[in-house]
Order: C-alpha cells, then structure tokens, then sequence
C-alpha cells in the first residue's frame, strides 16, 4: 500500500470568521480534491506503528478523529480494543502506538447500560484550554444522542456531562459530531440518522420499503466553550436518494484558501464496499452545500475497501480516515490510515 498523511498543502485553512452570504460558485471555478501517498497505519501486536508496502497487519480503529494535543498527535476510535474510545498517539503522523488508555471509561449516566458501545468520538480544546470530546451513545431507552465529555489531558480520560448534548428521537436520533472553530464562532456538526428508521435504503436491518428517510447533516453555533449551543441547527446537506443508498453521514468541515468551506463526508452504507469519502462546497459556513466531489472510493484501486469517517485536524493539515483490506467483507476491521492532499488552485496532482 502506498502512503496517506492529508497535507492540504495551499488549500484548508481553519481560523477564518464566517463571510456574508451569497450565491454558490460555478463548479468549475471550485478546486478539484484528490488523495495521494496512501498508507495503511500498523498497530498490530508490538502496538508500534511504522510504514507498511501494504496492509498486511493492523487493529480495528474506526471512525478515527485526530487533534493534535500535549506535545503529540492523538487519535481516537470508535469503541473497540477492549476499550470504549481506544486512543492511538503519534509524533508525526506516520507512525502510531496505541496507548493502553480508555479516553472515555464512564460515557455517562444517560447512556443505556446496556449498550456501551460508542462511536465517532471527536476532541477539540476550548478557549480554556479544555479537552472536548463529542461522542455518539445510545441514550437509556431510546435511540443514539450526541454527548460531550472534557477533560485536562488529551488522553483522558474525560468526564461526561449528566445529560446528552444533542437528541433527535422524532428522526431517528443522531451521530458523528464534529466541531469547527472558525477564529469567530465555533459549531458542531452531526448527521440526523433517519437511515435507523428503515426506508428505501439498504444501510438497516430488516427490508427496505418505501421512501428513502432524510439523514440530513447539520449544524449549529456553538458558545466559545464547544459546550453550549446556541441559536438553532441548520440543514447543510442530505442524501439523493438511491444514488447513495440513502446516507450522508460523518461530517468533517475546513475553509479552503478561495473563501468556501469544504464538507467532507462519507456515503453509502458503512459496510459496504461502496462507503466512500465525498466532499461539497458553500460560500457561507452555515449555507447549502453543493457541487459535490468524490474524494476516495473502493474502485479507485488503493487496496482500501470502504474507505469512511475521514476527520482532518484543526490545523487543516493531517487527515485520518478508516478502511478494509478486502472487499466484500463488511464485519471486517476498519483500519486507520492517514493521507497527503495538496490543492493547487483547481487541480491535484498525485
């Protein structure tokens, strides 16, 4: 397997305030995104990362989310490694030790006892300093809720707050926040999983009928604590339907060096071979996003099966994402990798 650290070399740049708003730009004026240098991360038994010729070892890591935090690179995942958000750290991005730390032993006392599985985690620091974590957890007899955690150290661990920060129940609950800071304002970002109450679509148990359901992503503007909310969320983008098997999910934002914001995000079902990292374009952080792009996909012949939950570090820079070795294997491991992005004003070159 290639190489895969996401440098967006001339391209994102956090830290710009929110622009006036106005109409969406012609597609051809918006730059094309690519990936180059793709490599799987090892973690496998030593848990020492170092490159690989291909993807021959490694652990489960999925949704992986990365910040760069207490003098090291930091990753988190999904519940899985024994642990409910295992935590792998790194000195430069290309190689990976996974820690023996629970970032999050206690998700919380709203969190059914009997589901402790959590997904999607995502760290940012606030203006104090603070470690915030969002998570996606089933709430106690009900469907999956947002939570926040903090914490003093990147590791953690981090201690929940008593009740779940965002809840959807009506639309099927909700899952993958992100946060965004853009030097103004910072907001969190989340899929609604109408794919949970069935449909159309393919990504749920049982068999699909009728109309595809909506899994619109939103967000919202958050106080400089990235744990109140505030005014009320807005629908960025949503799912067309067959062309994507009905899902939008795992949001991920960055504002690019032409003034847009770019949303990456993954579709299709996440066991599915066709699960891909997408991308779209607005001119107002807050506005519809749209001239969508594919970003990475299986066919693209990276030896990366259903590659998803692509997450980028607050510094625009490094990029982290999961993926198979195989196709067709759905249960499989989804493995960590990271990738090198450059955008050279409409072009990419590899």
């Amino acid at each position: 397997m290639k190489s895969l650290l996401l440098t967006l070399g001339a391209g994102l740049v956090a830290g710009l305030p929110s622009q006036p708003q106005s109409a969406p730009r012609d597609a051809e004026e918006l730059p094309t995104l690519g990936l180059a240098n793709i490599t799987q991360i090892d973690m496998a038994s030593g848990l020492q990362g170092r490159r690989l010729a291909g993807p021959f070892m490694g652990v489960d890591f999925p949704d992986p989310g990365i910040i760069w935090g207490d003098g090291s690179w930091k990753a988190y995942g999904t519940s899985s490694n024994g642990k409910k958000i295992p935590v792998a750290t790194s000195s430069d991005t290309w190689s990976w030790s996974l820690t023996g730390n629970d970032a999050l032993p206690n998700p919380g006392s709203w969190v059914d006892p009997n589901d402790q599985g959590i997904w999607a985690p995502d760290v940012q620091k606030n203006d104090a300093g603070v470690y915030v974590m969002y998570y996606t957890a089933r709430q106690n007899g009900g469907n999956h809720c947002i939570g926040a955690a903090t914490s003093n150290s990147a590791l953690g661990p981090f201690t929940p707050q008593a009740q779940a920060l965002i809840c959807d129940s009506a639309n099927g609950g909700v899952i993958d926040a992100s946060g965004y800071d853009d030097g103004t304002n910072r907001w969190i970002l989340w899929k609604v999983d109408g794919n949970s109450l069935g449909g159309a679509t393919t990504c749920q148990g049982g068999t699909p009928s009728g109309a595809y359901k909506p899994t619109p992503i939103k967000i919202q503007r958050m106080a400089r604590d990235a744990l109140t909310l505030l005014d009320s969320p807005r629908t960025i983008l949503d799912n067309e339907g067959r062309s994507n098997d009905g899902v939008v999910e795992a949001p991920a934002l960055y504002k690019i060096a032409n003034g847009n914001y770019v949303l990456f995000y993954s579709a299709h079902c996440y066991s599915s071979d066709d699960y891909d990292v997408e991308y779209a374009f607005s001119s107002t952080i807050d506005g519809a996003y749209t001239n969508r792009g594919i970003l990475i996909r299986t066919v693209d012949n990276r030896g990366v099966y259903g590659p998803g939950g692509l997450d980028i570090d607050p510094n625009g820079r490094t990029v982290v994402f999961h993926g198979r070795q195989n196709p067709n294997q759905g249960n499989a491991k989804r493995q960590l990798y990271s990738a090198e992005l450059t955008i050279n004003g409409r072009s990419i070159s590899f």
